[in-house]
């Protein structure tokens, strides 16, 4: 009876490192499609697209980048306080996230003075060398 549970208890775990491989594999497409929608955006309904597939890539996947390409996006179609909000949360999971950041960084410089400081500080803290022209 136990080789018989060990084999049970193998296939469980076979399928579900399949299952999550499937999951990541359709994250992948998923960031991809947004990202390549986010480069077109030429009506609402592409926005909304690039939008869902970047929420969709984020789905089950503990990774941040897709949020920081939602908050690209959002800084394309002139939604920097929705990009900023979003950045802020990434930043408080990943503090060493230098994308992030640069990228909070951009949102906020000209309209939110106290958080483009702590974005510019924390590209200092994270890259010193290339942070060094900036502000």
């Amino acid at each position: 009876m136990s080789g018989r549970a060990a084999r049970a208890g193998t296939a469980a775990v076979t399928v579900a490192v399949l299952a999550w491989l499937g999951v990541m594999e359709r994250d992948v497409r998923l960031r991809a499609r947004g990202v390549a929608a986010a480069g077109q955006l030429r009506r609402p309904a592409d926005v909304a697209r690039a939008e869902a597939d970047l929420r969709g890539a984020r789905f089950l996947n503990p990774d941040t980048a897709p949020d920081v390409d939602r908050a690209v996006l959002y800084l394309g179609v002139g939604r920097p306080r929705q990009a900023a909000a979003l950045l802020e949360d990434v930043v408080r999971q990943e503090p060493q996230n230098r994308i992030a950041w640069a990228v909070l960084y951009g949102a906020t410089r000209g309209r939110d003075p106290a958080a483009a400081g702590r974005a510019l500080a924390a590209l200092r803290r994270l890259d010193p060398i290339n942070a060094r022209g900036r502000g």
